[in-house]
């Protein structure tokens, strides 16, 4: 039998669970052992534009409530 290479780590964003990743099995083609829904790649390209729209979306809602203030 052969054994399985490890290399990094498969994250669900949704429920904030990383589970190793086996190489030749995309991040994307595995399902969260938790909720079941597809995860990504820690650090991944696509992890990196979530974190950043991530990161947009709550620069914009804290900016947009400095208008209303005083």
């Amino acid at each position: 039998m052969e054994e399985k290479e490890l290399n990094g780590f498969c994250l669900c964003i949704h429920c904030n669970i990383t589970v190793e990743h086996v190489k030749g099995n995309p991040c994307r083609e595995t399902n969260c052992p938790n909720c079941g829904k597809k995860m990504m790649r820690q650090d991944g390209y696509h992890h990196q534009l979530y974190l950043s729209k991530k990161g947009e979306s709550n620069y914009e809602s804290s900016n947009s409530n400095k208008g209303n203030c005083c």
